[in-house]
């Protein structure tokens, strides 16, 4: 194996589990919801924890499928909600439907990062107002993309006192 497909497993490695762990923990605390706190949003407005829940299972199987996108094609644009960016599609009912979502994404992950051609990795991807990058460089955004909103539902659940503030250094 030459240095450059070494260096592409190392980030599909890294990147599937970043992923795994940070929804694992996410899953985990859907699970303990109520569906009343599945519905809540920021006390300012915004998305509730449900539209969070779908946004993010949307934008990762959006990512699995640009990843297969960029086998095919030498160097690629696209418009940014093709990364999912603003997608949300039918909010999980329950709490228990929500972690269903999560765990079905973090299993999709799971099987298909590894299983990246990592001869994708130094490929460009141009991404309309965000710039172009290589996708080793837009894999470690775009699973954070991922797991900040997984902190931006549990922020709401502390502000609205469903989770204590002290919970916050237990989900990281």
């Amino acid at each position: 194996m030459n240095t450059n497909s070494t260096t592409a497993t190392e980030m599909l490695t890294t990147a599937t589990k970043s992923a795994h762990e940070g929804l694992i923990k996410f899953e985990t605390l859907l699970r303990s919801l109520s569906d009343a706190d599945l519905h809540r949003a920021d006390t300012e407005g915004g998305w509730t924890v449900a539209q969070i829940v779908s946004h993010i299972h949307m934008c990762g199987l959006l990512w699995i499928a640009d990843l297969e996108r960029m086998r095919h094609e030498p160097a690629m644009f696209i418009f940014r909600e093709e990364l999912g960016h603003d997608v949300v599609g039918a909010p999980p009912p329950s709490s228990e439907e929500a972690a269903e979502r999560i765990a079905s994404l973090r299993h999709a992950l799971d099987v298909c990062l590894p299983a990246v051609d990592p001869t994708i990795a130094d490929k460009q991807l141009e991404v309309t107002t965000l710039g172009k990058m290589t996708i080793t460089e837009w894999m470690p955004l775009l699973i954070g993309h991922l797991l900040g909103h997984a902190e931006q539902a549990r922020a709401i659940l502390r502000t609205r006192g469903v989770l204590p503030a002290e919970s916050e250094k237990a989900q990281h």
